[in-house]
């Protein structure tokens, strides 16, 4: 699998001084971890979303520190976004040990073609978007397709502990809970399958990070 790596630089500015570096095309970010204490950095902006494009919160990142031999693998845990404009404004960086298990998020694909649906049956409906899963870094995946064209009839469900997970990842998530179903045509059916249905949880949540709040 393609390397994905970013040089970042330590930084200084804190606070609402970090809105100068914002300016010069740079995002504030925070390294950290459960055997690295915290490390403020600045990453270029046009390659942070390069990276964010093809990471996600499931590929390991390789991180190169300033003009440091030794570069670090982490995973994106936090990006923090205007909410107007989308432009980015704080990353977090969690920096993981290859040989320590840690708990991720990872989106789930549908892939093929339910028959009842293309049978006018009934109406595909789309539960859990992501599973959580716990593994060594080197085994995360960065999505898990999920085949739908099992779903030859009304009602009939993918649920999470049909999953075929691969070596190494343990699944943490409630095997009961839906990912896919077949609804009946009917619209008032159709809306209490999709009310019952789980929320999707987001690969990454956001959170604010110190120097932003004071910033605010």
């Amino acid at each position: 699998m393609e390397e994905i790596a970013i040089t970042v630089s330590e930084r200084e500015l804190t606070g609402k001084k970090v809105k100068r570096l914002r300016r010069q095309g740079l995002v504030p970010a925070v390294l950290y971890g459960r055997r690295t204490a915290a490390m403020s950095l600045t990453v270029p902006k046009r390659q942070l979303e390069q990276v964010i494009a093809k990471a996600g919160g499931t590929r390991l990142i390789t991180v190169y520190i300033g003009d440091a031999a030794t570069p670090r693998n982490v995973l994106l845990r936090s990006i923090q976004r205007d909410s107007l404009s989308g432009a980015l404004l704080h990353v977090d960086l969690y920096e993981v040990s290859m040989t320590d298990k840690i708990t991720a998020e990872i989106p789930i694909i549908l892939v093929g073609k339910a028959p009842a649906v293309d049978k006018g049956m009934g109406v595909l409906v789309h539960g859990l978007d992501s599973v959580q899963v716990q593994c060594l870094p080197g085994d995360l995946v960065p999505e898990i397709a999920v085949d739908i064209s099992g779903l030859t009839e009304v009602h009939k469900s993918v649920a999470v502990g049909d999953l075929k997970l691969g070596e190494g990842l343990t699944l943490l998530t409630n095997p009961e809970e839906m990912i896919a179903t077949i609804a009946p045509m009917g619209r008032e059916e159709v809306e209490e399958v999709v009310e019952e249905a789980v929320e999707p949880t987001l690969v990454k949540k956001e959170k604010v990070a110190e120097e932003e709040e004071e910033e605010e």
